[in-house]
């Protein structure tokens, strides 16, 4: 009997013990999510406790890799506070978080990709990057500046945070251009076809370029571009433009972006009544985009964040 009494002791204890170390566990991810800790210590617990920090479609970036790139970034970024030469452009604390999240969620999601295609980094690539690197004019020099004193970081790390990611998203770039590859004519040929279409209904040029224009920013906006200046576009867009009359649709015009279709709204005159700014609306028809790919991927694949 008093065996059997000290062994539910024990058990007892052992629990105790256990739903203990649970709540602790518990206790410190929601400080981590919600508050944010960041400190030594939570990073070696986090490098103990796999603690998710976000799911991209159903694969996990761990907290602990999320905490790394967290504090390196806030290093970097402390350092340039002090740079007496940086005036602008220094994130505060929520913005840097977004943007590493941000980062972490494209990168596990040219992982996926690539993996998904047979594609990866291979030594010999990745060696060959790092010797282009040290021996280009002051690379050397500036890698050495910023893993001694921005990043703090070896050069086993650098090779693996900043050089493996650039090569295999280089690689899966190369391979979905391949696979989505557009020729110049079927470009022209599609912004011929929408170009016929705008011209039968001109008057509702706004609502076709919200559904038709590649251009995702100012296609919400009706393809409205506002008002420009001389020497804005590139010289092509620019002569086309300004030799329109006023309600007029061009044919497609050509540009490194792909082919614009514009409707010239409205002409400002200088002094000596030249035209010097056009208000324009535009159609764009583009070839392949990584980044607009990459946004697509990113409203298709299931992504969840528990980081704030």
């Amino acid at each position: 009997m008093l065996l059997n009494k000290n062994k539910k002791q024990l058990y007892f204890l052992l629990a105790a013990i256990g739903g203990g170390l649970l709540l602790l566990l518990f206790l410190f991810g929601y400080g981590l999510y919600r508050y944010h800790w960041q400190g030594p210590f939570m990073r070696r617990l986090a490098n103990i406790v796999p603690y998710p920090a976000i799911f991209v479609d159903w694969e996990v970036i761990y907290y602990r890799d999320y905490l790394a790139d967290l504090h390196t970034l806030e290093k970097y970024w402390a350092t340039e506070r002090e740079n007496k030469n940086v005036f602008l452009g220094i994130p505060d604390k929520k913005e840097i978080r977004e943007r590493l999240v941000n980062k972490l969620i494209e990168e596990k999601i040219i992982q996926i990709w690539a993996r998904s295609r047979g594609l990866a980094v291979l030594p010999e690539e990745l060696e060959a990057e790092w010797q282009r690197l040290q021996t280009r004019g002051e690379g050397g020099r500036e890698i050495d500046f910023f893993l001694d004193k921005a990043y703090g970081w070896s050069e086993a790390k650098f090779k693996k945070r900043v050089l493996t990611p650039f090569l295999l998203e280089q690689k899966v770039k190369a391979r979905l251009l391949a696979e989505n590859k557009s020729d110049d004519a079927s470009l022209l040929k599609r912004g011929q076809e929408i170009y016929q279409e705008v011209k039968k209904d001109a008057a509702n040029f706004a609502e076709l370029a919200k559904n038709l224009s590649d251009d995702r920013l100012s296609a919400r906006l009706g393809g409205d571009l506002g008002y420009f200046s001389r020497g804005t576009f590139e010289p092509q867009l620019e002569k086309a433009i300004f030799a329109m009359k006023i309600g007029e649709i061009s044919e497609p015009v050509k540009s490194s972006y792909g082919y614009h279709i514009f409707k010239l709204d409205d002409l400002l005159y200088a002094e000596n009544n030249a035209p010097s700014q056009a208000a324009v609306k535009h159609i764009l028809v583009k070839a392949f985009d990584f980044d607009d790919w990459l946004e697509k991927q990113k409203t298709e694949l299931p992504i969840y964040r528990l980081v704030l």
